[in-house]
């Protein structure tokens, strides 16, 4: 059986997860599955999967955080100058920075008018 044969020569679990992702082509689907079953207990497993959610919620939070950041400033100059143009609005989604949109938010308060506003965001 598999799990005998890799016992024997010692095979280091993170080794054995290496060769069997890189052979995946090779194998057959079956026999894929045959391993798998005998490898899931894996430790590397286990971890591999907790860090691939842990990194998950990570991205999530930081994207929900940059588009809340995006929104309040598309919502601080609607406010402000009573509109957004579109142009601005599209301008505010590109940037990726919330330190950007959080200067930009002060600006927002800053410019007597959107012509302003709209200098500020060229430079930026």
């Amino acid at each position: 059986m598999f799990r005998s044969s890799w016992h024997k020569v010692l095979m280091p679990a993170v080794l054995l997860a290496a060769m069997l992702i890189m052979s995946n082509r090779l194998i057959s689907r079956d026999r894929l599955e045959e391993i798998w079953e005998e490898i899931k207990m894996l430790d590397i497993i286990d971890i591999a999967r907790e860090k691939g959610i842990q990194e998950g919620k990570t991205i999530g939070i930081r994207e929900g955080k940059l588009e809340a950041a995006q929104e309040m400033l598309t919502d601080a100059v609607i406010e402000r100058f009573d509109m957004a143009p579109v142009h601005i609005s599209e301008r505010i989604r590109e940037i990726r920075n919330t330190d950007t949109l959080k200067g930009l938010f002060r600006q927002v308060l800053k410019c007597q008018n959107i012509g302003e506003f709209e200098a500020v965001l060229k430079r930026v």
